[in-house]
């Protein structure tokens, strides 16, 4: 679990059919669909760019990202004013970023996941004192959504398809179309952290099994359109994170080592070829990994926590077989310290990709405020 100063927490993320199969699966041939994984790259690499950062709150933090096109992306997250918790959805219009207030906006007092199927169709998930709040974006307004009745989902994710929507949480995935939901409760100790699908019929919802008295194990189910099936390898114990769908036989995912006392969990970056999985980490290091995705044309990037806490966001990208590391842009205005990344996306097929997190400006001898951060790579 993810700590830190505000909200800083393990995520239970979503994704969702009629059934849930957990049947671990022994797969950990090589993986030919991928080259060899080299050391970090000297080619040329992508900048980041602030695209947002200090315009809310001194207490604030985005935790999702979605796009659909170079005029069109959503970044949902908090801002604390009075102490007092208040959900904000920003949305790119192709040249600022501006808050929604569209009318129907449902309050609540955190925005949490966000997912976009087209300018017409997105998704937003939060929570507040009332409880659990679902939204469906129109192109026109948002407008509420029933949540599954009798579920506590609890930091729950989306992914959207046409016609479709999944949610998950800490006990269960559900699936949303025709008005309707239909639930199946996950098993004891399955706890998933990032989900996302390509199509009803394939889809993937990933994380960890941890119980009292029990060795815990990756979780990487699978959905086939008929059912999930557990496809980690036998005896993998790494805690995953986050889950990019290249194509139906090409998936990312990023974990975290297991945690031992006095020392730091490292990062893990796997590949699946639709068989097996490969350890395709190469020289990454330096952040715990918390977000992953890619052009679909086989460029991938990771980012997330960076240790410690001073220095700007921390991305690595692959590409052709070759990492390489890239700083992010430090926010101009006086001394930041810890910057995190929380999601990526790709900014439609423009090249380019989106980043949404916080970062901490200095404002005492031991004192500092979190602000919000969007960050954009140049190409």
């Amino acid at each position: 679990m993810k700590t830190g100063k505000y909200l800083r927490i393990s995520i239970v993320t979503a994704l969702t059919a009629a059934t849930v199969a957990v049947a671990p699966a022994g797969v950990a041939a090589a993986d030919a669909a991928i080259p060899a994984v080299s050391a970090t790259s000297r080619v040329s690499a992508p900048a980041w760019r602030t695209s947002l950062a200090g315009t809310l709150s001194d207490n604030s933090a985005l935790f999702d990202v979605a796009s659909v096109g170079p005029n069109a992306a959503w970044a949902v997250g908090v801002q604390y004013v009075d102490g007092i918790g208040k959900g904000v959805i920003l949305r790119w219009n192709g040249r600022t970023w501006q808050e929604q207030a569209t009318p129907g906006m449902p309050g609540t007092g955190v925005w949490h996941a966000v997912d976009a199927v087209s300018a017409q169709d997105v998704w937003a998930y939060g929570w507040g004192q009332d409880g659990e709040t679902l939204a469906h974006y129109d192109g026109r307004r948002w407008k509420s959504v029933p949540l599954p009745a009798g579920e506590s989902y609890g930091f729950a994710k989306l992914a959207a398809v046409p016609g479709k929507a999944w949610l998950v949480g800490d006990t269960a995935i559900s699936v949303y179309a025709h008005g309707v939901w239909r639930s199946t409760t996950l098993p004891e100790g399955v706890m998933i952290s990032a989900v996302e699908a390509r199509s009803s019929r394939d889809a993937w919802a990933v994380g960890q099994f941890a119980y009292a008295g029990r060795p815990g194990r990756s979780v990487l189910l699978h959905w086939d359109g008929r059912s999930w099936n557990d496809v980690a390898p036998v005896g993998s114990d790494l805690a995953v994170t986050a889950v990019y769908q290249e194509s139906a036989r090409s998936v990312w995912v990023t974990a975290l080592t297991p945690y031992v006392e006095d020392e730091p969990q490292r990062t893990k970056v796997l590949h699946w070829d639709g068989l097996s999985w490969r350890d395709v980490t190469g020289p990454v290091d330096g952040l715990w990994a918390n977000a992953i995705t890619g052009d679909g044309k086989g460029t991938v990037w990771v980012s997330g926590d960076p240790y410690g806490y001073e220095g700007t966001a921390l991305y690595w990208r692959l590409r052709d077989g070759g990492w390489t590391s890239v700083a992010g842009d430090a926010v101009p205005g006086g001394q930041t310290q810890s910057y995190e990344i929380e999601a990526l996306a790709p900014a439609g097929r423009t090249g380019q990709f989106w980043s949404v997190g916080d970062y901490g400006l200095i404002t005492g001898e031991s004192t500092s405020a979190q602000y919000e951060l969007i960050q954009r790579s140049t190409r």
